[in-house]
């Protein structure tokens, strides 16, 4: 007797579990069939053929997607968007999830944890601690309903097994679920009726809100508050000098592990670092070539306070604080080389005259007369004497071209420089100096092209010659702080074609070894400095996505190209394999994707987009030659 009922019931519970299993099966699979595009075709078909059916087929797959954890959300959202609208759909989607709510708590009410760590794990279910909290177990709930993608079938049950009442948690969860809900049904309902702007800026807004949620589900199920800087009252503080340009950004990379607090002085309203957990907080102030007195006198007064170690000049401030010595109580505080030496390499010309004095060298260079007068044949390179970002330079292939140096001649307010163009590898070696004293010194290589033929990906490499040179140069000019060169090299040759005399985008000598923000913070803070010059590590590649999509707008015009580098980026292949994203890295910095996203959008939707943004972004870090005039003659 006692056999037979042990044997009965090993049949039912055979029964039950391949019943289990089956469903399992046939609605995973059948999710997995449904989301591919070709058979949602075929499948709205059929929908549109059953009528009333189709309803109830549709608010049961929200059901079970609910039931059964495996299963996504989002395409059966998205698809009862595009069958009903976005406002029908998400009636349909609601109606489903009412009744799946209500049985996913029963369960975990009735079975309790043994049941949810044979589902989920014991671990990951005891790193829920909100679990025993209940009024955190609430928020946790209604944010992580809010996030697209989140584990919203692991919080389903675990509020069963809480002391939270049913009629609460349905509650909860059904209004918690609308906001996402909504923005699937939408995108579906916009791809339905064609309007592909409106569903490509919701997916992004979802993208961005998915990113942003996987950061933080796990201090959300935890309970935990989100600790970036630890205890502040020990930490020190740095400033940086702006927030706009790449190199800004590349210094909030290089920084993320140094424990130094970072603020951040900007005029700009959003600027690129803002979008990053790595800083503190931004500091608004005055536009450097609208009001530079006022701008010096704001960042002089945070950093005459004693309350920063540091501050971090980048881009031409470097050239507005040198200039600007008498608004800060000490020099020492000032990691940027004197007036005198500023004056011999900011300007192009003073480079190439400097260049030939010091056998450093170079392209063949003239200055242009006024009446056009060029000694070299082309193809060759108009510079004006001062700019930034590959911006007032153009390449004159024939006589047609000339056009463009009267047209120069006649707007500039500064001289021009014609500069043989040389056919070859552009690389960059960079170096930090102590009062003439080389401390480290880097040389990377250009792999892919951002605007301006900027360097967006880089190998490091050991270039020995033009390590040479570069000391040779800073031990002239007795520099301090930060310098680069930019070079062609041919034939085993580096030819220097320009100075820029600060710190340009150190993510990549950061990466082989070389820190040179945190050079600059011991510089200005009378910290420890090498006693040998420091050197990187050949072979490290990186790269900076955002700007390799921006020389893509510039150069290629193609948004099928841009479509391309966004898929070898997600593959890491071509230029990203074995490279390391260093401008937004978005795994371990999620909040640097908008930008990005924000970039890509416009330049896909107009890839001419690309000059606006160089523009907007330039007009807000770059420092004018009328600026620093203007700064001369408040100090005399």
């Amino acid at each position: 007797m006692i056999g037979s009922l042990q044997k009965s019931r090993v049949i039912k519970i055979f029964i039950t579990v391949f019943a289990v299993l089956s469903v399992v099966a046939v609605s995973f699979f059948g999710v997995s069939w449904i989301s591919e595009p070709a058979n949602q075709l075929v499948f709205r078909k059929w929908i549109e053929k059953t009528g009333p059916i189709g309803w109830v087929v549709v608010a049961l797959m929200q059901f079970m997607h609910i039931v059964i954890a495996p299963v996504p959300a989002e395409p059966i959202q998205i698809l009862s968007g595009t069958l009903y609208g976005a406002w029908g759909g998400i009636v349909l989607n609601i109606l489903g999830s009412i009744p799946a709510s209500m049985l996913v708590f029963w369960i975990g009410k009735r079975y309790g944890k043994p049941f949810l760590y044979k589902l989920f794990g014991k671990e990951k279910i005891e790193r829920i601690h909100v679990l025993h909290q209940p009024d955190k177990l609430e928020i946790a709930t209604v944010i992580i309903m809010l996030i697209p993608a989140a584990p919203k079938d692991i919080i389903s049950y675990v509020c069963g097994v809480s002391s939270m009442k049913m009629s609460r948690f349905v509650v909860i969860a059904t209004l918690a679920r609308i906001p996402t809900n909504l923005m699937c049904t939408m995108v579906g309902a916009s791809l339905q009726e064609g309007k592909w702007k409106l569903a490509t800026a919701i997916s992004v807004i979802m993208v961005v809100i998915v990113f942003i949620g996987i950061k933080m589900k796990d201090k959300i199920l935890s309970g935990q508050k989100s600790k970036q800087y630890g205890d502040a009252k020990t930490q020190k503080k740095v400033l940086l000098s702006e927030g706009s340009s790449l190199t800004s950004r590349e210094t909030l990379t290089s920084l993320c592990n140094s424990g130094y607090i970072i603020d951040i002085i900007t005029s700009a309203k959003r600027p690129m670092t803002l979008f990053s957990k790595w800083k503190n907080k931004l500091i608004f102030t005055y536009n450097v070539n609208e009001n530079p007195h006022e701008y010096l006198t704001h960042v002089s007064k945070l950093i005459n306070s004693g309350a920063y170690e540091a501050l971090i000049p980048t881009h031409e401030t470097a050239w507005l604080f040198s200039e600007g010595r008498r608004y800060f109580s000490s020099e020492n505080v000032l990691p940027v080389a004197a007036p005198a030496s500023f004056h011999m390499v900011q300007s192009k010309i003073s480079f190439a005259e400097l260049a030939d004095s010091l056998c450093i060298p170079h392209p063949r260079w003239n200055i242009v007369q006024e009446n056009m007068a060029v000694t070299i044949s082309c193809p060759y390179w108009i510079k004006d004497e001062y700019g930034t970002a590959g911006c007032s330079v153009y390449k004159i292939s024939d006589d047609r071209d000339k056009k463009k140096i009267a047209d120069m001649l006649l707007a500039g307010k500064n001289r021009l420089m014609a500069q043989e163009h040389i056919e070859g590898r552009y690389g960059q070696v960079q170096a930090v100096f102590n009062k003439g004293k080389m401390l480290a010194v880097h040389t990377s290589m250009q792999r892919g092209s951002g605007a301006g033929g900027s360097a967006a990906a880089r190998i490091s490499v050991q270039y020995p010659e033009a390590q040479k040179h570069m000391e040779v140069l800073g031990t002239h000019l007795a520099w301090h702080g930060s310098i680069t060169l930019d070079f062609i090299e041919k034939n085993d040759v580096p030819y220097f074609i320009e100075c820029n005399p600060r710190m340009i985008e150190p993510a990549n000598a950061t990466q082989a070894g070389i820190n040179f923000p945190e050079l600059l913070i011991k510089i200005s803070s009378g910290g420890e400095l090498p006693q040998t010059i420091l050197t990187c590590r050949s072979g490290v590649k990186t790269h900076s996505l955002m700007a390799l999509l921006l020389g893509s707008a510039e150069k290629r015009n193609s948004r099928k190209h841009l479509m391309k580098l966004l898929f070898l980026s997600i593959m890491r292949k071509d230029l990203f394999a074995e490279s390391t994203e260093v401008l937004t890295p978005v795994c371990k910095d999620p909040r640097s994707i908008i930008p990005l996203l924000a970039v890509f959008v416009r330049i896909l939707r107009h890839p001419r987009n690309v000059y606006s943004i160089k523009q907007n972004t330039i007009d807000n870090y770059c420092v004018f030659p009328e600026t620093i005039n203007a700064i001369r003659r408040i100090n005399t």
